[in-house]
């Protein structure tokens, strides 16, 4: 008897403990998703689309921006560089003078610049600067009302020519020129022109390509054509070659007995010019490629407006580096 009521209780106890058991589930199951709830309330997941397409929006407006200031400054560039390529050597070398020996004063005969931007004289040369008048020239320079902001110096030829001076020596008297020029005119960049070729000489040893003595009076220079200052003979040329340590070039003419067999050679002493302007930290204007036949005149020595033109290139492109010069 006492099992069979054992069998009876433990038969209506077992459904109440299925009951428990479900009803502990259910409320372990309610803690667990009231605990995730809150957990989410606290720490809430931000919706970062709305931000990342404003992100999107505000770099594409940038890059917008950033293109089309790029575009502005290069056409801003190609409109300054087409005013400059308009422009005259005139106005492009405002503000510049070119200093020098008869070599300087062809670019105001040949009207590649106006008188105000050259002060030359026939026979200045740096080997006796004080006594051929190029001490004056640069004190004319230097005493007038503004400094120029670039000053070209175009001279040599007659030391080459007259002085029979080595290209030691002769670099040596430039550098004295240059240290002057540097002192009396200190904002003042300095450009040093090469030393153009001479093709050939007169039988006399005139070096033709000489031109007028520039006064830099008021009156306008006349178009006459003052070799004295070029003079040398012979004996003085081929001492000239000597010291200079270079080969003469032979010419085939033997048609003309106004022509020698010879001709100078200034390499060496440009040469010692671009080391010179290295030394200097001054720059080197390089016009010895301008051998063409076009650029000379019969007589091998007087320079064409062709080579002035050419030259005032060079000039500006050492110059100007920041414009389209051709």
């Amino acid at each position: 008897m006492f099992e069979k009521n054992k069998e009876k209780m433990k038969e209506k106890m077992e459904p109440d403990k299925v009951l428990r058991f479900a009803i502990v589930a259910v409320i372990l199951l309610f803690l667990i998703g009231a605990l995730i709830i809150g957990t989410r309330m606290m720490n809430p997941r931000v919706d970062a689309t709305e931000g990342v397409k404003k992100l999107t929006e505000l770099e594409d407006a940038n890059v917008q921006k950033i293109d089309a200031k790029i575009q502005e400054l290069e056409q801003t560039e190609a409109d300054e560089a087409a005013a400059w390529k308009a422009k005259s050597a005139k106005e492009k070398m405002d503000g510049c003078i070119v200093l020098g020996d008869s070599t300087a004063l062809g670019f105001r005969q040949n009207d590649i610049l106006s008188k105000s931007q050259v002060k030359s004289k026939d026979g200045a040369t740096v080997s006796d600067a004080e006594g051929s008048g190029l001490n004056e020239l640069l004190t004319a320079v230097t005493e007038a009302e503004t400094a120029p902001q670039k000053l070209i110096l175009c001279i040599g030829r007659g030391d080459v020519a007259v002085s029979g001076e080595t290209a030691d020596a002769f670099a040596a008297n430039y550098k004295s020129f240059v240290e002057q020029v540097k002192a009396a005119l200190p904002d003042t960049k300095v450009y040093v022109c090469s030393i153009p070729a001479y093709l050939s000489l007169t039988s006399t040893g005139d070096a033709t390509g000489s031109a007028d003595s520039d006064t830099d009076s008021d009156s306008d220079a006349k178009d006459t054509t003052d070799n004295s200052d070029f003079k040398s003979s012979t004996d003085s040329k081929s001492s000239t070659d000597s010291k200079s340590n270079s080969d003469s070039d032979t010419l085939s003419d033997d048609s003309s007995s106004s022509k020698m067999s010879t001709a100078l050679d200034v390499t060496s002493y440009n040469e010692a010019l671009k080391a010179l302007c290295k030394e200097e930290k001054v720059k080197y204007v390089d016009t010895t490629d301008l051998t063409d036949a076009s650029y000379y005149g019969e007589d091998g020595s007087t320079m064409t407006k062709a080579y002035y033109e050419a030259c005032i290139n060079k000039i500006l492109e050492a110059a100007f580096r920041n414009y389209v010069i051709q």
